[in-house]
């Protein structure tokens, strides 16, 4: 990658494993970029991302698994499990491969299947707070030139959020399969077939807890009645519903490389596949039936096909180049219902729910070539023209035993056609064998969405596509003779029609739209490698001033003042508070963001190894709302971790112990309103959502191979 004209983090196997990282949400531990936008899985990169209910849009982030991107799929990927490395690119992309995405790129890329031995990889950590991780792996080879790659994975989340009601703590449970074939029929061709299936149960606990509430509202006595002290690290909840929800992804891709001459032809074919079901989905916080039922059953069908050729490297002129498309179908269910104003006297069920069908096709070309003026000088000239369409029809209806709804049930219909351009522009300079310096300017593209999940009158139906302008400049240089690289980029990229939840004044409503625009801007470094025998080293950190531009009107803060920028307006003879973000900092997007990772082994006995490891990884104040909220915010923080143990320098057995959050520092993956606070007559309440670094974790890692 030291080659490559852009910033990109790149997470090896071995550092997967040494830093206990199971999921793409934990790559956060070891990208400065990667961070959490929002819940259920929203990533941002340099501050880029977001949230949506609506379920015809996708996230700025994409993610892609052996080339194949996963789109609406991306927020219950697979598990990292057999994965040679993960690369994270920054900034937008869509020249080079694939399905555009605005903000970067998550690619994980899987181990391939090897013919010239047979072989059995297997892994487990066991830890504290039951959590349990087991992989396994077995590699069989076929002929000489074909082989087969079967590998599996377990994986129970630590215990997190309790609940007082029914003494259950919330965890995940996750099983993985993916097998892989390879096949060379000649030096000149190369098949891969590759299916996956996955399936994840969330059950257990309360899916949030309550840390800060109103003394003496009814959502204080309540959670008070059951237990629950409400502070700034409380894990406890109390509900009666139940919380067990299911999901699984699967999929399956076939890709040919043919080398034609010094050309390479590659074709991708893919399907992929989501569902989603909610056997209990208690939101309320408290064990009385406000809001019993949130339940979203889903159903995702994807199809892709890529067409790619490269070309010789060496000429006047290197180039890749292609042609993509998408189909995406969509069925949803959201159902709310439960006693929402028992408190106020109605002691009828109330809830509505949305029924919800959506289409996504895109088309385009893409390509990007590098012209090689002289040998150390380069121009780098790249475009994308597509076609996106999307299309979502939602129904709503009164919930099963509900006496009337609590939102509103107006149907949505919506189509967006839109083309687009996109393209890419810079130049590289080689300074010297081991130092490289570029600049380039990319105007990026998110294709349009429907707000299928708001509707009523002046509810705007079409989303407009959200279009970044991102320039960046970056040295990269090798050092030591190769065994120590140090990378450097200032960035700078200002987004319009940022796609986003937001709160229109005028219609007194939650509804998914565009932000005028918002700029993110700093600089990234990077220092890794070997810089002596048995050390590893992996240093990386970002400066990200990210913030919302003028005229992004969102609801004002619980209980937020005049003087800090809330303002009141009568619409429809209903009074509204709306304050102007302008200049606030993005929501999930640090200031400052530092992650390290250091390995020493030494040999300790003939063919033994002894190694001591250590990471750590420093974030600024998180802000979780766009409007001026002190309380909702993450305070900076340093978590630490550890691994100690001895390994057979052949590979063949290994054992260590390690810790996560070393000192048990309590920091939540977000934090948010709670939801019927009001309901509950509590006019300012916040709640959070615990992760798997939320607790300390103590375990043993055992390692075998055969």
């Amino acid at each position: 990658m030291q080659n490559v004209p852009i910033a990109v983090t790149v997470v090896g196997g071995q550092q997967l494993t040494q830093q206990n990282i199971n999921d793409v949400v934990d790559l956060t531990r070891s990208v400065p970029s990667l961070n959490v936008a929002g819940p259920f899985g929203a990533l941002s990169i340099r501050g880029v991302g977001s949230v949506s209910f609506s379920r015809s849009a996708e996230g700025s982030v994409g993610v892609v698994v052996d080339g194949v991107a996963l789109a609406n799929t991306s927020t219950n990927p697979p598990q990292l499990f057999d994965v040679a490395r993960v690369e994270v690119l920054e900034g937008p992309q869509g020249m080079l491969f694939g399905r555009n995405s605005s903000a970067g790129v998550i690619s994980l890329v899987t181990n391939a299947p090897d013919p010239d031995h047979f072989e059995i990889d297997t892994h487990a950590d066991i830890g504290t707070l039951d959590n349990y991780i087991g992989r396994a792996v077995i590699n069989i080879p076929v002929a000489a030139n074909a082989a087969v790659r079967i590998s599996g994975a377990y994986s129970q989340s630590p215990n997190t959020q309790f609940n007082r009601f029914d003494s259950t703590d919330y965890n995940v449970d996750g099983k993985s399969v993916r097998a892989r074939f390879q096949w060379d029929p000649s030096s000149a061709l190369t098949i891969n077939l590759i299916g996956d299936y996955s399936d994840f149960i969330q059950r257990g606990g309360v899916p949030w807890s309550v840390y800060y509430s109103t003394p003496g509202s009814l959502l204080s006595s309540r959670l008070a009645a059951c237990g629950v002290t409400v502070r700034q690290d409380d894990t406890d909840g109390c509900i009666d519903g139940g919380n067990y929800t299911t999901n699984a992804s699967y999929g399956f891709s076939a890709q040919v490389d043919a080398r034609i001459g010094d050309f390479t032809l590659t074709s991708i074919s893919a399907f992929r596949g989501f569902t989603a079901h909610s056997y209990a989905s208690d939101v309320d916080s408290v064990p009385v039936n406000v809001l019993n039922e949130d339940a979203s059953p889903e159903n995702i069908h994807n199809l892709s096909q890529e067409f790619r050729i490269t070309s010789p490297s060496g000429g006047l002129i290197d180039y890749v180049g292609g042609l993509y498309y998408f189909h995406s179908y969509l069925n949803s269910i959201n159902t709310q219902e439960g006693n929402l104003l028992a408190a106020f006297g109605v002691p009828f069920a109330l809830g509505q729910t949305l029924s919800t069908t959506a289409t996504t096709r895109s088309a385009a070309a893409f390509g990007q070539a590098t012209v090689n003026l002289t040998p150390a000088f380069h121009l780098i000239l790249g475009a994308r023209y597509g076609n996106e369409s999307v299309n979502a029809v939602t129904v709503g209806s009164l919930a099963p035993g509900a006496v009337a709804p609590f939102a509103s049930t107006a149907g949505v219909q919506g189509e967006a056609n839109d083309r687009y351009f996109s393209y890419r522009g810079g130049w590289q300079y080689d300074i010297s064998h081991d130092v490289m310096a570029y600049a380039t300017y990319t105007r990026g593209y998110k294709g349009p969405a429907i707000n299928d999940q708001s509707g009523g009158a002046g509810i705007p139906i079409l989303v407009k596509p959200e279009i970044p302008h991102a320039g960046e400049i970056g040295l990269k240089s090798m050092h030591l003779d190769g065994r120590l690289a140090a990378n450097f980029a200032l960035f700078y990229n200002r987004v319009t029609n940022f796609q986003t939840q937001f709160f229109d004044p005028t219609i007194a409503q939650f509804v998914f739209g565009n932000a005028p625009s918002l700029t993110s801007k700093g600089v990234s470094f990077e220092l890794l490698g070997k810089p002596i025998q048995g050390l590893t080293v992996n240093l990386g950190g970002l400066y990200n001033n990210a913030r919302y531009g003028s005229g992004y009107q969102v609801a004002c803060a619980q209980l937020q003042t005049a003087a800090q920028g809330c303002q009141t307006v009568i619409q429809g003879g209903v009074p509204v508070s709306t304050t102007d973000a302008h200049g606030n900092l993005l929501i999930g997007a640090p200031e400052w963001k530092v992650t390290s990772s250091v390995e020493y082994s030494a040999n300790v006995h003939d063919g033994l190894s002894g190694f001591v490891s250590i990471d750590a990884v420093y974030t600024s104040r998180i802000n979780f709302d766009a409007a001026y909220d002190p309380i909702d915010t993450n305070a900076a923080a340093t978590l630490l971790g550890g691994r100690l143990g001895v390994r057979r320098d052949d590979g063949r057995y290994g054992v260590s112990l390690f810790v996560r959050n070393m000192f048990n520092q309590y920091r939540p993956i977000v934090r948010f309103a709670t939801p019927t606070a009001a309901q509950q007559f509590d006019p300012q309440s916040y709640a959070q959502i615990a992760g798997a670094e939320s607790h300390r974790v103590v375990g043993i890692s055992l390692d075998g191979k055969f």
